[in-house]
């Protein structure tokens, strides 16, 4: 059975959107999953922070 998934929307400065895009591109990577990865190190990220306060 698949995840559910949601949409997630956002703006971004224009030179970051393009080279975010080139990165997937030549990584070979959907933005999908690139974008997944990003937010979830970033979750991790500010859980550690909470945790050493």
């Amino acid at each position: 059975m698949a995840e559910e998934t949601r949409e997630v929307r956002g703006r971004l400065p224009k030179d970051l959107k393009i080279a975010f895009e080139i990165a997937c591109a030549r990584l070979e990577v959907t933005q999908t999953a690139a974008l997944e990865e990003a937010i979830r190190d970033w979750l991790k990220k500010i859980e550690s922070s909470e945790q050493q306060n």
